[in-house]
């Protein structure tokens, strides 16, 4: 079973998530692959960051859609560590493990796909996003994944859209999920696992992935 880095190892603190540090944390720790989120800043690049805002991940202030990169990299982010632009994460890590990439912010699709194409990483990565239609973008060429937190057509549209994957909140998953996932030929990847009680669950019901703050506790629990 995949353990999924979500925003690398923020478990231990929460704050420095999203971090390169974060994320090679997490591959010490035994995960196999790494979960981050991409928005666009203010001149137009693309930052691995989760909310709308820095307020609450670095000791900084202010809409990541106003802030250049160069102000935004003046910020801590955890452990004296910048906000990583996802150029800096594809270099990194790229080819050295799964790379599940979120987008969070609408009509970034085509420059996330231009990023991974120019690095041969479209083996290797593999793009979420719970606003599914921001993924038809990336077909064909690179795999995608629909995120929800609801069950209704959840199999059908990931089929429709021509994903790989499902990626379902925790308490959505049932064996009856997993049937219907596995007739359409699609993998399904968990999140946020963080009770290793749990992880052992998700382990008998064949599930393929689950995404933890907690890399290191939970794969134990997943071999």
């Amino acid at each position: 079973m995949l353990i999924f880095g979500h925003r690398g190892a923020p478990g231990y603190p929460r704050r420095a998530e999203n971090t390169c540090a974060s994320f090679r944390k997490a591959l010490r720790s035994g995960a196999s692959g790494l979960e981050f989120d991409v928005r666009r800043c203010g001149d137009g690049r693309l930052v691995v960051l989760h909310d709308e805002t820095i307020d609450r991940t670095t000791n900084g202030r202010g809409r990541v859609r106003d802030l250049s990169y160069g102000e935004l990299r003046q910020f801590d982010a955890g452990f004296g560590e910048p906000i990583p632009l996802l150029t800096d994460v594809l270099d990194e890590f790229g080819g050295h493990c799964l790379l599940n990439i979120e987008l969070k912010d609408a009509g970034i699709a085509s420059d996330v796909k231009r990023l991974v194409l120019d690095r041969q990483l479209d083996r290797h990565v593999l793009v979420s996003a719970f606003e599914w239609e921001q993924l038809q973008p990336l077909c064909p060429e690179i795999p995608i994944a629909l995120l929800s937190s609801k069950l209704r057509n959840l199999v059908s549209s990931a089929r429709e859209l021509g994903a790989i994957a499902i990626h379902p909140r925790r308490n959505m998953v049932s064996r009856a999920l997993v049937a219907a996932a596995r007739e359409a030929e699609l993998r399904v990847h968990v999140w946020t696992v963080n009770d290793p009680a749990e992880v052992s669950r998700f382990r008998d019901l064949d599930i393929d992935g689950i995404f933890t703050d907690f890399p290191e506790r939970c794969s134990t629990s997943a071999s």
